[in-house]
């Protein structure tokens, strides 16, 4: 909900803005090997606004494994039914590095775990669409669409295109006027893996005066996410949300924060159609 460009190459361009937009999120603090992730993320329409470019620069880390990476994202747009219809490829590079003598073994001879994982670079593709009029939106997309395995025989990183390791994901939200103060608007995401099933996050944020941002969100099976949002500026803005685990992982960290920075460049202040996704 912070940035559609994470999830959806298609999105690139929407915001009619060039948009500049920093992420860091810690999940599960106190858990030993927690995920964290950095992310910077830059994206503007060009060429009278049918094509929309973008650019994500990442760095994940889990355990003891970490991916750095680079996506680039193109998009085209076309007006469809009173509103704009977008279509959106995405393709960049990973490196990937695991270092395997921080594992705690019980069979420290074991020569697997001797040595770190040569860092290697390998490819990686991204696919969506995205449709949006005033009020509301509808995307479908395959963030990654590669897979990367390690081989221990082999001390080496592989691709993995078996099907379990695909995950598509489809969105969509609506914004309901209440009255010239509140709008309300309910979203959900709702992807698919094999080896997980199905997953949603259903989501309803309260925003009043088009400068504050206030929800909640319901993700299945995972946590109930508050979260805030504050626009000082229509080029400003600032979000936090707060994940309170209800998985068999809740007693043992203290929850996920995620902070995010956005600035557009070249705004152009329009009262009467102000963009909220």
């Amino acid at each position: 909900m912070f940035n559609g460009l994470l999830i959806n190459p298609a999105y690139a361009g929407s915001r009619d803005a060039l948009a500049v937009n920093l992420t860091y999120r810690h999940q599960w603090v106190g858990f030993d090997g927690a995920p964290t992730t950095q992310l910077v993320s830059v994206h503007s329409p060009i060429k009278a606004r049918k094509i929309g470019l973008g650019i994500q620069v990442y760095n994940d880390r889990i355990g003891v494994s970490r991916e750095t990476g680079v996506m680039t994202n193109y998009a085209y747009r076309i007006p469809f039914q009173k509103g704009k219809l977008q279509f959106g490829l995405g393709a960049g590079i990973s490196s990937l590095q695991a270092d395997w003598t921080q594992v705690a073994l019980q069979d420290r001879s074991d020569v697997v775990f001797s040595t770190n994982s040569r860092g290697t670079i390998r490819p990686n593709f991204s696919g969506g669409v995205f449709y949006y009029k005033k009020a509301y939106y509808v995307g479908a997309s395959m963030p990654f669409m590669l897979a990367h395995t390690y081989d221990p025989a082999n001390s080496t990183w592989g691709l993995a295109t078996r099907k379990e390791q695909y995950q598509p994901m489809v969105t969509g939200g609506y914004v309901i006027k209440l009255n010239k103060t509140f709008k309300l608007k309910p979203s959900t995401l709702v992807r698919y893996q094999v080896a997980s099933g199905v997953q949603a996050d259903i989501n309803a944020n309260l925003i009043i005066n088009d400068k504050i941002w206030a929800g909640v969100s319901y993700r299945s099976e995972d946590a109930i996410v508050g979260m805030f949002e504050v626009l000082p500026t229509p080029q400003w803005r600032l979000g936090y949300a707060y994940d309170m685990g209800i998985s068999k992982l809740t007693p043992y960290n203290s929850g996920t924060h995620e902070l995010m920075l956005q600035y557009e460049f070249g705004y152009r202040l329009r009262v009467r159609d102000p963009r909220y996704f």
